[in-house]
């Protein structure tokens, strides 16, 4: 976890602080009697387009997902009208909510869902321009309950600021959010929506809030990887201050806006379950996949009665067992593969504290599937993916738990996926293990399956009479993409069974195709690169980087030298190779290029590297726009993979459009 030791001093030195108390505070001794994580469906994708019809729209596709636990139906903004009623109070916009919110409510109410939407702690809201409850906060609570709402979500814009000289954020915070929640009183849930980077609303929300947030609400969640993992990241921080009641929010679920594949999907949904986070949609109800986002073993994890969120009972920074205590006695247990590639993530009853016994119970709660071991866990787990138990110590005939890895990692640390030659032979690894290790399996037999086109080929026994407690049985195979194979990702699967496992275990591994450079000096602008990361659009070949756009470079120029040939980009940026340890040497001219100079000022500044096999082969230094060309040669004999790295020169990103002129690899 890249930001874990800034973020977790950050988290210390806050806890070490006080938490000053305003006599609101203090009368604000609980949250509302919500007992569970509230479970629901945001307008804020919609964001001012919302309207009746469309949350009438998301009501009806959430009443589908209503047995699982989805209840709420919350407007996030943009329903206020811009001012005031001449009463002074507020009212819907009158365009896009002609009924008024009343009317919208009990539609919602009649469906069997609850109503929630957003008010904010300043004089105006957030976005739409309405204005805000600040002065108004008796009389707005008693406008929403008169509706009959539900659920409100305190927003913390426009604050007057001016009105609490000499106070910060926080202390102003503590001022504002309980008096919107004593006017709501018990029976709303009250969700606080005020980190803002300074308020640290997980060091007293608990106080007084159904929920509240653990990442910055200027920089809500968006639909990719990396942006759930940072919040998640973040939020493990702020987990220990969340309990019965009052429950830590990391932003919304994304499942069903496509950004994401569905075993990142999965993910996000299993860790927000282990940390009791609230469950709200952002896509509409009828596009989230029920599969993953309703699960019902998973969903039941997150509103488990004892409401105690997970704790990390083993994290190395890419692979993580979490551990949750359940009511009733169970744990739940995730194992949560950060990395860009399979991995067999391990822990132990030990480790997780589970209470002793000679045997344990493991239900898998995305496949359903009913394990049993004698203390060890593990599982193949996907890049990205997350794998849930529940471990209970009652005794049943279940069978001991596999693990089955289709090419496993051979290096430490290993997280690209292996790359595989079109039209050649290539050796990888099939490994079942019998982890539970509460018997011995009998009559074992592995299968590879492989895409359309390809071969396969056992070359040692893929069965085997008996696998004993905690032993493992490895089949070596050749697997043989057609010749004419595209550079990609493809998809291995798998399957084990025996006496024991007569539904089997799927396994899953990806592996990459890519073709080394021939024999001889060739230019790595004529080469396929492996992978290529940028800081703003694509790296462009034979051509300066440009702007964003693919394809508007410019011939690559440095210090007024052009060159035909090259690899043009912006800082930070990396471009990888395949060289299948058939390469030797690789050599460019390394620069800033002229297209961001401007009269009177010079530019931009880099350090240019070379790496292979993740060993630093050749590094410039900081280079900055007014310097000559630097010539680069590496030694990069025996590599299988080499990186070219441009970082930025310590500064920032701006005008580092950074050029690997005349770039050439040579291969035997």
């Amino acid at each position: 976890m890249r930001r874990r030791v800034t973020a977790a001093l950050a988290a210390v030195l806050l806890a070490m602080s006080t938490v000053p108390q305003s006599g609101a505070m203090a009368r604000s001794a609980a949250p509302p009697a919500i007992d569970t994580p509230p479970m629901g469906w945001s307008s804020r994708a919609l964001g001012c387009s919302v309207a009746d019809a469309s949350v009438r729209q998301a009501a009806t596709g959430l009443a589908a997902l209503k047995a699982a636990g989805y209840r709420y139906v919350i407007i996030d903004d943009c329903w206020e009208a811009g001012e005031r009623d001449s009463s002074g109070r507020l009212a819907a916009d009158p365009g896009r909510f002609p009924d008024g919110m009343k009317a919208l409510v009990d539609t919602v109410h009649a469906e069997g869902l609850k109503f929630g939407l957003n008010l904010s702690a300043g004089t105006k809201t957030c976005a739409g321009g309405g204005p805000g409850s600040y002065g108004h906060e008796a009389d707005d609570a008693a406008l929403v309950k008169e509706w009959g709402v539900d659920y409100v979500k305190y927003d913390y814009c426009s604050i007057p600021t001016a009105d609490f000289p000499g106070q910060n954020s926080q202390a102003i915070a503590q001022k504002l959010y309980p008096r919107m929640r004593e006017a709501l009183g018990d029976g709303i849930a009250f969700a606080m929506n005020n980190e803002d980077g300074n308020s640290v609303p997980w060091l007293w929300g608990g106080q007084l809030a159904t929920t509240w947030r653990t990442n910055v609400v200027t920089k809500p969640i968006t639909d990719s990887y990396a942006s759930m993992l940072g919040i998640w990241e973040t939020a493990m921080l702020r987990l220990q201050y969340a309990g019965p009641h009052s429950y830590a929010d990391p932003d919304l679920l994304q499942a069903g806006l496509g950004g994401m594949t569905d075993t990142e999907y999965r993910t996000q949904v299993s860790l927000w379950a282990m940390a009791a986070a609230p469950l709200i949609l952002q896509a509409a109800p009828a596009k989230a996949p029920a599969a993953i986002v309703a699960n019902p073993r998973v969903v039941a994890v997150d509103q488990d009665a004892l409401g105690r969120p997970a704790a990390f009972a083993h994290t190395d920074g890419w692979y993580h067992v979490l551990s949750r205590p359940l009511a009733g006695g169970d744990t739940a247990v995730a194992l949560y593969n950060e990395s860009d590639r399979e991995k067999t993530i391990s822990t132990t009853a030990s480790e997780l504290k589970l209470p002793a016994a000679s045997r344990y119970r493991l239900e898998d709660l995305w496949s359903g599937a009913a394990w049993s071991t004698t203390g060890d866990i593990a599982a193949a787990v996907p890049a990205h993916g997350t794998v849930m138990y529940r471990v209970s110590t009652r005794r049943d005939s279940s069978a001991p738990l596999p693990t089955y890895e289709i090419d496993p990692a051979t290096v430490l640390g290993e997280t690209r996926a292996t790359t595989v030659e079109p039209g050649k032979d290539n050796s990888l690894l099939t490994r079942v293990t019998n982890t539970g290790g509460t018997a011995p399996v009998r009559d074992v037999a592995v299968s590879l399956t492989v895409p359309d086109g390809w071969k396969a080929k056992a070359v040692t026994p893929s069965t085997s009479e008996r696998l004993a407690p905690g032993a493992a049985f490895t089949t070596r195979w050749t697997i043989t993409p057609p010749a004419g194979a595209a550079q990609r990702d493809y998809p291995l699967t798998g399957k084990v069974t025996s006496d024991r496992w007569k539904g089997g275990l799927d396994g899953s591994a990806v592996v990459h195709v890519a073709t080394a450079p021939g024999s001889g000096t060739s230019y790595l602008s004529d080469v396929p690169w492996a992978t290529m990361v940028n800081h703003l659009g694509p790296v462009e070949k034979d051509m300066s980087g440009g702007n964003a756009a693919a394809g508007d470079g410019h011939t690559l120029t440095i210090g007024g030298v052009r060159y035909a040939k090259g690899l043009g980009a912006q800082a930070p940026a990396e471009i990888g190779y395949y060289t299948a340890g058939r390469c030797t040497t690789v050599a460019f001219s390394a620069g800033i290029d002229d297209e961001v100079d401007a009269p009177g000022a010079v530019r931009g500044s880099a350090d240019f590297q070379v790496w292979a096999d993740g060993e630093l082969a050749a590094r410039t230094g900081v280079l900055t726009g007014d310097q000559p060309p630097r010539k680069v040669t590496a030694s990069v004999k025996g590599a299988r993979y080499i990186r070219l790295v441009a970082t930025n020169g310590g500064d920032n990103a701006y005008f580092d459009h950074t050029d690997f002129a005349d770039a050439k690899i040579t291969c035997d």
